[in-house]
């Protein structure tokens, strides 16, 4: 018990506090998509993933979001984006995922923009 509680304590006092700020514009068919939900996760591997903030763009599809997490290593965060672009069924919505290079953890990542009609690797549609 005394080697788990040590182990634990240990774990804290390891971890590291790592931040990361990201901010683009949703674009959709040339055209800025406003009050999209934009989440912010940090991937965690054996647990559930951690959502780190969540926003909604702006009136011209601006966000900016930023998070912090305490890890071993460094933090793995990625952005989910909830928008309708290339949905034809009504009442269907798309999460697609964008990964944050990790060259900009402790800063910020810039994506410009996220150009939501160009099919990425990780999309699921809910319906």
């Amino acid at each position: 018990m005394k080697l788990l509680i040590l182990a634990a304590l240990l774990g804290v006092t390891l971890a590291k506090v790592s931040t990361i700020t990201v901010k683009g514009i949703t674009v959709c068919n040339k055209k800025r998509v406003p009050g999209l939900k934009v989440e912010l996760m940090e991937e965690d591997g054996v647990t559930r993933d951690d959502k780190l903030a969540t926003v909604t763009t702006d009136g011209q599809g601006n966000f900016e979001v930023s998070g912090q997490d305490d890890e071993w290593g460094t933090i793995e965060p990625y952005l989910y984006v909830y928008h309708k672009c290339r949905i034809l069924k009504e009442g269907c919505w798309t999460r697609t995922k964008y990964e944050v290079s990790s060259s900009k953890i402790n800063g910020v990542y810039d994506m410009t923009y996220v150009t939501l009609d160009v099919v990425q690797a990780e999309e699921d549609h809910v319906c």
